[in-house]
C-alpha cells in the first residue's frame, strides 16, 4: 500500500471500522478466491463493474453490497458483511 493511500485511510478513520474501500474489497475478494483464478477474475470484474456504477451515481442490481459515501472524501465505502454476502451470492450463482 502506498503512503498516500495509507494516509487517506487513516484520515478517513477506517482502521478499526467494518468499512472497506474499493481497493480493500478487491484485496479481500482476491484473498477469498485465490485458489481459483478464473473465478477470482470473474468476481473482481463484477465488483469493478458495480463499483463503477456506484461511483458514477447509477443504480445497480447488486442489492447485497451495502455502501455509503465518506462525508469528507466522498469515497464509496462498503460494509465488510455485505461484501462477504455478495461474494457468497456470486459463488452460488
Amino acid at each position: 500500500m502506498g503512503i498516500r493511500l495509507a494516509m487517506k485511510k487513516e484520515l478517513m478513520g477506517l482502521e478499526h471500522s467494518d468499512m472497506l474501500t474499493a481497493d480493500d474489497v478487491r484485496a479481500h475478494l482476491a484473498q477469498q478466491v485465490k485458489e481459483d483464478t478464473e473465478r477470482g477474475f470473474s468476481v473482481i470484474s463484477k465488483f469493478n463493474d458495480t463499483h463503477s456504477q456506484l461511483v458514477s451515481g447509477l443504480k445497480t442490481k447488486q442489492s447485497e453490497l451495502v455502501f455509503e459515501r465518506h462525508r469528507l472524501f466522498n469515497e464509496v465505502l462498503y460494509k465488510r458483511q455485505s461484501v462477504d454476502a455478495w461474494l457468497n451470492n456470486q459463488s452460488s450463482g
